[in-house]
């Protein structure tokens, strides 16, 4: 959506900073008060010229640029000039800065430059004319070469990538946050010390994986950030607005999109060159910087030359893959392996209630067979007649019990034995039955708890996927600040609910829409600070962003106090361009009104300008609002302002749909999507031109066959058939279907990459609970086309722990020697985990701290043979870990290595003097720290390795 209008709305932001640093500068050779201008006063503006030729280059303002170049060369040289001299140039700098104004303001009427008025300047000072050549067409190096490929998209394994990309994104966040609140208190030094430290670790963390671009980029900014925070520099306006293209660049180095790699290049050499500059830094780029051979200090070529045979196999990370790691806190990740441990136990119990309900079924077979083996042998006595006796053999029955009455001994025939062994039979089968009735009554107790169980840890991982919705907010605020100035309006952000937490992937697509509608507030909707003042409003216009929780969705909010919507005015243009009638203009409901501003090409703007009038912008918001479930209103009062309410989904993981049937299949409409269902009469479904329509109230409403939308062969239904009301990019639609089968939780798979369900209305799939696989319609496109594309493992038992050096003998044999363990101690991520990746890759166990407090805590819980730790860390930087290791009698003795981007000798010498056995500096290089390493920790095993 937004490189639709990146081009005109960024010219448009150049004109508005450009018009502010002239004002600067105007300020600076014509003084206000009718003083004569100062070398002093107008040598201060030298990094406005700067700023102002760099942007104007980046843009292809030639003449700006060149102009500009003049400028900022005065600036810089003003100072030594004579008193006479100085006043001729200031006419002459006068003439310049008016002359860069004139261009400026044809860029904004017609978006190109006044070609005239320059040459009308060149007439009447012919050495602009050389001076403008000079600049534009400077003295090559004949040793420089144009940045590589290599340079700005280097080959980093896609594991290394993964987890760098998002601790990159993090600095990225936390310096502009700073930034911004620089902007309203510039003298906060815990801020600048935070916006230091960012840039610091951000450049250590670029250099060790290798992504020397990044490294080379954020160095210059943490050398203005120090001179800001030691009190040398003075953070103004234009070094804060280069900071933001600086960032800007590093992002666009981080998506690694070679289809970009052009713009990347033009970019970061614009950019880097101003930092530099701006720095006093003369000196040309590094040689690694524009030699893809020669790559002097590139951790991840060092590493390459250590593993030759691995290169080959290594692959870059896919291009935009910020979106394959997520982190999640440790807390969450611990509750999600408590689950998991009372899921496995919950199954456990589940088997053995199964082995029971095993054995009682044995046992109901065992006396069915009892059973019907007494039946057979009754059969068998009683089918023959058997020969009497012989004799005086003894007979059943002979014993003499004529003594006994009835009453006094029981007597048994054939029958009564075959009744009592019935009766004890059934006895046994009725017990057996009635424990079989427990354990499975246990059985289902236990599978309602495993049900419980599993629905608790699919929600967790859900929760694993969230973001808090503040992670937006400097977008935001950033987005307010540009698009104001390039407004000319004053223009606050008040935010709230951002704890509100939504699904990584919903945040990502959500962007791009609420930028679109924040800038459409300042462009649109918040008036001049002298309308307002006119209104007995404030001068200064305020846009709040809100989210909250409503029900199972997330309600974002953006309001302005502005105007409002003009609703004559929306008719009125919806008129001239043919798509309303005028005699239905006047009986249009507000709310009809209001949703032409959707209708794709619609602007109410006089005119085409940079930022309005080019018809690009609410179609587009709304339908990437739909394609994530979602829905946006608005609500309006002239005067007084605009609401835009955005109701979205937690997450796309996770949806709540409607199952229906169409013929023999199952599908599933999510819940956002469905305005409600109904079943009509008889008839209510009436032809009008081949056309199916339902009169709902006063809407008339499309209805067709689910079955022919997806394009199956299902049978028409008998009798009056459901039919399920959606809302879609094409309005409100009807589909009807065979049967309703209920309200559903499902947890949505993709489809992937399948051929079968390209271009496609299916935006995932799930699994019912009998089995079935139910795929999940995308109501967004039902109706408008097709799509065109549609652990932790337990870790082996430890061995005792054993001092350093010592060896271990049975029966007469040397142990295995022992690994070697190290601990690791820096606050960066990615160094933890490419420095311990390289560590282990070369035989040695390592253990990682977060910072020297974490450190101190390890080295005393655990015995480990070296110890590298980093100097500046939070909580408790290197020297206090280094000096609190020599304090205790268990790590006196250990080895212990500064690793740290800090070359300087002073940092050196405090650092040996502290008790460091070895100093080495980042970027690694994977050889040399091993060697480095081997040397200190000794051994056969260390030995072994180099």
């Amino acid at each position: 959506m937004s490189s639709d209008f990146d081009r005109q709305e960024l010219v448009g932001i150049f004109t508005s900073e450009a018009s502010d640093g002239l004002k600067k500068l105007v300020a600076a050779v014509r003084p206000s008060d009718g003083s004569p201008p100062t070398q002093a006063a107008f040598h201060e503006q030298f990094i406005v010229a700067h700023s102002l030729k760099g942007a104007a280059a980046l843009y292809g303002f030639g003449c700006v640029a060149g102009l500009a170049a003049i400028l900022e060369k005065t600036c810089e040289r003003v100072g030594d000039l004579p008193e006479d001299e100085w006043r001729t140039i200031a006419k002459f700098s006068g003439e310049i800065v008016d002359a860069i104004c004139v261009q400026i303001d044809a860029i904004e009427r017609s978006g190109a430059e006044d070609g005239v008025s320059v040459e009308a300047l060149k007439s009447r000072y012919p050495e602009v004319t050389r001076l403008m050549q000079d600049m534009e067409t400077p003295r090559a190096d004949p040793d420089e070469k144009p940045l590589a490929d290599e340079y700005l998209q280097p080959d980093i394994e896609a594991e290394v990538f993964s987890y760098f990309t998002p601790e990159a994104q993090e600095y990225i966040e936390s310096m502009t946050s700073a930034l911004l609140s620089l902007e309203k208190s510039s003298d906060d030094p815990q801020t600048i010390q935070g916006l230091y430290r960012a840039a610091h670790t951000l450049k250590g963390s670029a250099y060790t994986i290798g992504f020397q671009a990044i490294g080379d980029m954020a160095h210059p900014m943490e050398d203005l950030i120090g001179g800001i925070r030691d009190g040398r520099m003075r953070l103004s306006p234009e070094l804060t607005d280069l900071f933001f293209r600086a960032l800007d660049a590093i992002r666009l180095l981080l998506k690694r999109d070679p289809t970009k790699i052009e713009q990347t290049r033009k970019e970061f050499s614009a950019v880097i060159g101003q930092l530099r500059h701006v720095g006093g830094a003369s000196a040309p780029a590094p040689a690694s910087a524009v030699a893809s051979t020669t790559m002097i200090g590139n951790a991840a070529e060092a590493a390459a030359e250590a593993k030759p045979a691995q290169k080959e196999e290594r692959r870059p990370a896919a291009t935009g893959g910020d979106g394959g790691v997520i982190r999640v806190s440790r807390d969450r990740l611990e509750h999600l392996l408590n689950l998991v441990g009372e899921l496995v136990i919950g199954r456990s119990r589940l088997e053995q209630r199964l082995l029971v309900l095993e054995q009682l079924s044995r046992q109901v077979v065992a006396y069915e067979g009892r059973m019907l083996d007494s039946v057979s042998a009754f059969e068998e006595k009683h089918a023959f007649t058997l020969p009497k006796p012989s004799g005086e053999e003894f007979q059943p029955g002979s014993t003499p019990l004529t003594d006994f009455g009835a009453l006094e001994f029981d007597k048994y025939d054939d029958f009564n034995i075959l009744a009592r062994s019935m009766a004890e039979i059934s006895a046994d089968v009725a017990e057996s039955m009635s424990q079989l009735s427990g354990s499975i009554r246990h059985a289902r107790e236990d599978m309602s708890v495993l049900q419980q169980l599993t629905l608790g840890l699919r929600d967790e991982i859900a929760r694993a996927r969230m973001v808090p919705f503040s992670t937006l907010f400097t977008r935001f605020e950033r987005a307010v600040r540009e698009t104001g100035r390039a407004a000319g309006k004053s223009v606050s952000l008040e935010v709230s609910g951002g704890h509100i937490e939504l699904d990584t992937d919903v945040v990502q697509r959500l962007v791009d829409p609420l930028v679109h509608i924040v800038r459409n507030a300042l462009y649109h909707g918040i008036e001049s600070p002298e309308a307002r003042v006119a209104c007995g409003k404030q001068p200064a216009g305020t846009v709040y962003l809100r989210a909250a929780h409503r029900g199972s969705a997330v309600v974002i909010e953006v309001e302005d106090d502005g105007a409002g919507l003009d609703i004559e005015k929306i008719k009125a243009k919806a008129i001239a361009v043919g798509i309303l009638r005028p005699e239905r203009a006047t009986t249009m409901a507000d709310a009809d009104v209001i949703n032409l501003i959707y209708l794709p090409g619609f602007s109410t703007a006089p005119e085409v300008g940079d930022q309005a009038g080019r018809g690009v912008g609410m179609d587009v918001v709304k339908r990437a609002i739909q394609a994530i479930n979602g829905q946006i209103d608005i609500e309006t009062e002239k005067g007084v302002g605009t609401k835009f309410t955005l109701q979205l989904p937690l997450t796309l993981l996770i949806s709540t749909a409607l199952i229906v049937r169409v013929g023999d299949q199952r599908y599933a409409l999510p819940l956002p999507s469905i305005r409600e269902v109904l079943v009509p009469q008889p008839g209510a479904v009436q032809d009008l031109s081949g056309r199916s329509v339902l009169q709902v109230g006063d809407e008339a409403i499309d209805v067709r066959s689910l079955a022919q939308l997806i394009g199956t062969d299902a049978p028409v239904p008998e009798g009056p058939a459901p039919i399920v009301i959606l809302r879609t990019p094409q309005g409100i639609q009807g589909v009807v279907v065979d049967e309703l089968l209920g309200r559903q939780e499902l947890v949505i798979k993709t489809l992937g990459a399948l051929k079968l369900f390209k271009g496609s209305c299916y935006s995932g799939a799930t699994i019912d609970p009998e089995g079935r696989v139910i795929l999940v319609l995308d109501a967004s496109i039902l109706f408008g086309g097709r799509k065109t594309e549609a652990s932790s493992l337990p870790l082996p038992p430890q061995s005792p722990q054993l001092e350093h050096g010592e060896a271990v003998e049975a029966g007469g044999f040397a142990a295995e020697p022992e690994t070697t363990r190290i601990l690791l101690i820096d606050d960066s991520l990615s160094i933890r985990k490419f420095v311990g990746r390289m560590l282990e890759t070369a035989g040695y166990q390592v253990e990682t701290a977060i910072d020297g407090e974490e450190g101190l805590r390890k080295a005393a819980a655990e015995s480990y043979h070296l110890i590298i730790t980093d100097l500046e860390m939070p909580k408790i930087n290197g020297y206090e870990v280094i000096q609190a290791l020599r304090d205790r009698p268990q790590t006196k003795t250990i080895p212990i290595i500064v690793m740290t981007t800090r070359v300087g000798e002073k940092h050196r010498q405090m650092a040996l003097s502290l008790g460091a056995t070895s100093y080495i500096a980042k970027p690694i290089e994977e050889r040399a720290l091993v060697r480095e390493i081997s040397r200190w920790v000794g051994g056969a095993a260390a030995s072994a390795r180099v």
